[in-house]
């Protein structure tokens, strides 16, 4: 004898729809990122950046290479904003209050003396980098002899 399986229309699947895009991640992640570091075309290791002080990483073995690693990599793969952990239970047990969404670093507030800051900053770099491609400009027409050197088709591009 046989039965006859049939889609029952008031069945339904229930899911939390917070939860259907999202993608189970490991704990303590970041510590796979531990002991890479970024190379030049030359493979010349490049120099770690600094990171602000507010910045303070929470969890086992925690360093400032593995903080700004993982904060990179939240900037990359998340458009939400980066807050830190915010639960204050974090410090005595991560494995348990861990948000596997943010970096393993304690919360922090961005200032508008921050911003500030790293605003003059870019300006004082696109300023060496002006300098530099003005420099680099005229160290090339002079090798060519060029003496009627356009300087707004280099530095528009």
């Amino acid at each position: 004898r046989s039965s006859d399986l049939t889609n029952h229309p008031l069945n339904k699947v229930k899911s939390d729809p917070q939860r259907v895009n999202e993608q189970p991640r490991q704990l303590f992640w970041e510590k796979r990122l531990q002991g890479l570091s970024a190379s030049d075309v030359t493979d010349e290791i490049l120099r770690t950046m600094e990171l602000p002080k507010g910045l303070q990483g929470v969890g086992p073995g925690n360093n400032e290479e593995t903080l700004l690693s993982a904060i990179a990599s939240a900037l990359h793969t998340s458009s939400a904003p980066i807050t830190g952990q915010l639960s204050a239970a974090v410090e005595k047990n991560p494995a348990v209050w861990l948000n596997t969404m943010q970096p393993l670093c304690k919360a922090f507030i961005v200032t508008d003396e921050d911003i500030k800051k790293q605003e003059d900053r870019v300006q004082q770099v696109r300023k060496k980098l002006e300098e530099a491609l003005m420099a680099d400009i005229l160290a090339r027409a002079a090798e060519t002899g060029d003496t009627d050197v356009d300087m707004d088709s280099e530095t528009d591009s």
